[in-house]
């Protein structure tokens, strides 16, 4: 019950702090190509250019037009690469943002817990330009828009509470302990490969099918495939549902309880 109340405080605070949360990220956002040629532009290129060197090493270089299930490779990529660029852009972000911000730590007026919201919701902007290039390739490719794409808003709902958890927990002990920063590159270039990405989980055969399973990421990224290919809708998966949620769940309210453990020693 304790838990639900704080669930709920912080659900509240959230919306009464929407005007100071949108002014930091729109600034935030800004700042971050600021110093570039390009500026904001490259928020957008970056993911695209990645995304466009898969798909010609895959259709070109290893001659995969299609995936086993069936699916043309590009739209199929899509759907895996674009929730991962939400996944990866937050947790990198979000661990160095209280040392990023630093000087508003000591502002005893500021909600410090919003700050490693705020690099979620900067990544959540390019998230959702995303959202309208795979809606193109998916028609360009003979995938007609159907019910089942609203439930898009789900996962990446699902995946900002995940998130929001891991970057508490991270950020806070990043103020202690620098090298957390390095660690989460390296996990995520791991992560990037050991989750069913650019390649099929139906290709893994008995426990290493269950082992890739455990991943909660692997929920948000098979979820978009289930959204805008397999149109499945999440309550179908119902264990994989209960499991991401009980997972998520934990690290939420872990995270939020060092986060707020650790608050008094940031200064």
């Amino acid at each position: 019950m304790f838990y639900i109340k704080s669930l709920g405080a912080f659900i509240r605070n959230l919306y009464q702090k929407k005007y100071v949360i949108g002014q930091v990220v729109r600034r935030d956002f800004k700042n971050k190509y600021l110093g570039s040629y390009l500026g904001l532009p490259w928020a957008f290129i970056q993911p695209a250019i990645t995304i466009l060197v898969m798909w010609v090493a895959f259709t070109y270089g290893l001659k995969v037009d299609k995936t086993t299930e069936g699916f043309y490779f590009l739209p199929w990529l899509l759907c895996g690469m674009v929730p991962w660029f939400f996944i990866s852009d937050t947790l990198t972000a979000a661990t160095g943002s209280l040392v990023e911000y630093s000087y508003l730590i000591k502002n005893t007026s500021f909600t410090i817990n919003i700050i490693p919201l705020v690099k979620m919701f900067t990544a959540l902007i390019i998230q959702v330009f995303f959202f309208g290039v795979i809606a193109v390739f998916m028609i360009a490719y003979g995938y007609a828009p159907s019910i089942y794409w609203i439930q898009v808003i789900y996962y990446v709902f699902a995946a900002m509470f995940l998130l929001a958890g891991l970057g508490w927990l991270l950020s806070a002990i990043n103020v202690f302990v620098r090298d957390v920063g390095q660690l989460v590159v390296a996990g995520l270039a791991i992560l990037f490969w050991a989750t069913p990405i650019i390649w099929p989980s139906k290709s893994l055969l008995g426990h290493w099918r269950y082992l890739a399973y455990l991943n909660p990421f692997f929920y948000i990224t098979e979820g978009y495939r289930y959204t805008f290919l397999h149109k499945t809708w999440f309550f179908e998966n119902i264990n994989g549902t209960i499991y991401f949620w009980a997972v998520t769940l934990f690290i939420f309210i872990l995270g939020a309880t060092v986060f707020k453990k650790l608050t008094p020693h940031f200064a």
